[in-house]
């Protein structure tokens, strides 16, 4: 999307980005609007308010606003690779405004908006129904096809996914998809091959407990660019994978999630 379809506003301690075509009144509106949480950390909470997600950062004390002011391009990163991906055709949210808290030059908390994708799941729980449905092999093959293909897509455009797990894609009909979790969006990385392999451990990981290996090597394939060396390959991913696992195992104990 072209810079000059992004405008700037200030008001009541405000700077607005929006786009042009998103009336600053709405951009108010929804600030103040109730909506249902749908996801809380400790930095920031996640509503789902009317067609809207907004995306609020919580207060961090005095660092927090240290960070907010000094390191002010980290937090724009979901704002800005919005903005780039949907710029290249990658599919993600429509990225609707980005509005930072300012008092006498400090930023004290910002807040993303982007459309709600209405009827979306993420490309796991899509799989889970899937085999609910007992999809046939050859369907299954396509389904993995078209989330390598958005893959590519992503990695063409000149950014890298820090989480490219399955619940950070979206997908209302298993054809379209859409990229979320742009924060952890970094553009114009070099996409070395230790970034590549970090991505591809995401999301075998995010497969391996519903589809097996014959399912899932042609799915990596096609997402290397030299598909030669895929045995190689697999072995460093599925040993990336059990370390994942083991780590995230480890938190969910420690959480009491997992006995």
């Amino acid at each position: 999307m072209p810079d000059n379809d992004v405008q700037t506003n200030f008001a009541g301690g405000l700077r607005i980005q929006r786009r042009s075509d998103v009336p600053l009144d709405a951009v108010l509106d929804h600030l103040h609007k109730p909506g249902e949480i749908l996801k809380a950390s400790r930095k920031a909470e996640t509503l789902h308010v009317g067609e809207w997600i907004v995306k609020r950062s919580r207060g961090e004390g005095g660092l927090g606003v240290l960070k907010h002011t000094f390191q002010r391009g980290r937090y724009r990163q979901g704002w800005t690779a919005a903005l780039h991906l949907e710029a290249r055709g990658v599919p993600v949210p429509r990225p609707l405004a980005f509005i930072e808290r300012v008092r006498l030059g400090v930023i004290l908390g910002n807040v993303l908006c982007t459309e709600y994708l209405d009827g979306c799941v993420d490309v796991e729980a899509f799989a889970d129904g899937m085999i609910r449905e007992g999809v046939e092999e050859a369907v299954v093959q396509g389904y993995l096809e078209r989330v390598a293909e958005v893959v590519n897509l992503l990695c063409a455009s000149g950014a890298y996914h820090n989480d490219l797990a399955g619940k950070n894609i979206l997908t209302p009909d298993g054809e379209q998809f859409y990229f979320i979790d742009l924060d952890g969006i970094v553009l114009n990385r070099p996409y070395t091959e230790e970034l590549r392999l970090k991505n591809h451990v995401q999301l075998y990981d995010s497969f391996i407990d519903k589809w097996d290996d014959p399912l899932l090597v042609p799915f990596i394939r096609l997402m290397l660019p030299e598909p030669a060396n895929i045995d190689s390959w697999m072995q460093r991913v599925r040993t990336g994978q059990a370390t994942r696992r083991a780590r995230t195992e480890a938190i969910w104990r420690k959480q009491g999630k997992l006995t």
